[in-house]
């Protein structure tokens, strides 16, 4: 028997759905680019009794700390364009047993060979973290903004600081809505141990954006909506940057001081 979801769960699924048709609309999401998760534990309560009537299904790679957890993911294969439509085929709801060889599927996962995200062991590492530190974030959004990962590729912002100053500098937006900046990671390989593990670091120094080298961003937010608007103000940055060194020229860009002033003036509020 299907789980009835809540009005809640209903609405975030809706949300997700109406991130995931601007994330395709931006081109931020090519063929079944990007991925998402959902803590939506506090939404779905289950006795232990009931939880066995749901398919279980092992996976490897995750740590009893997850366990007693539920989670709404994107399905490896399926399109952010297509969740909004096909909520049920591209997504599910997924708890994790108490032993943490497995989770029971509770909700969707219809598409025929339905798997959850490659990157379910990282998604659930960086959840663990969020959850563990009393953040207000609920939700980690993986995609591939053109302009931000086209600026990995130039040596002027390959790093944290230098990223963080080019795209401070172009509007005073981008460093009141991301005052801490974007956390830096160096490539690594996708869906890799060393990946997650340096993102969950970046995520500890209170980083709600991260960068990864050549690849794409990741953010949290208390809610989807809130994940796309970091990422979509920081990519503006990365727009007026490159416009400007289409003239042949480098930015001249806010002073170093008044990134200072902009920080003082709107400090970050958690």
């Amino acid at each position: 028997m299907p789980l009835t979801l809540s009005k809640a769960v209903c609405q975030i699924i809706d949300e997700v759905g109406e991130v995931g048709q601007l994330l395709w609309q931006k081109g931020w999401a090519e063929k079944n680019a990007g991925n998402l998760s959902v803590d939506v534990t506090e939404h779905v309560s289950l006795a232990a009794a009931k939880l066995k009537t749901f398919p279980f299904r092992p996976l490897a790679g995750i740590s009893p700390e997850f366990a007693d957890r539920s989670y709404l993911v994107t399905g490896t294969g399926t399109r952010y364009r297509d969740i909004q439509n096909q909520p049920a085929q591209c997504l599910c709801i997924l708890r994790i047993f108490k032993d943490a060889k497995g989770f029971h599927l509770l909700w969707g996962g219809k598409r025929e060979g339905f798997k959850p995200t490659s990157e379910l062991p990282s998604h659930l590492q960086m959840q663990y973290s969020l959850h563990k530190s009393g953040a207000k974030e609920k939700v980690v959004l993986h995609t591939h903004p053109n302009e931000l990962i086209a600026l990995t590729h130039l040596p002027e912002t390959m790093g944290e600081e230098e990223l963080n100053y080019a795209l401070w500098s172009m509007i005073p937006e981008a460093k009141i809505y991301v005052p801490r900046g974007i956390g830096w990671v160096p490539y690594r390989l996708t869906a890799s141990q060393e990946l997650a593990k340096a993102t969950v670091e970046a995520l500890e120094r209170k980083h709600k954006v991260v960068m990864w080298e050549k690849h794409g961003i990741l953010a949290v937010g208390s809610d989807a909506m809130e994940a796309f608007d970091l990422i979509d103000a920081m990519n503006k940055s990365a727009i007026l940057y490159l416009l400007c060194k289409q003239t042949g020229q480098n930015p001249q860009g806010l002073t170093r001081e008044q990134i200072h002033e902009i920080g003082r003036t709107f400090p970050p509020k958690d």
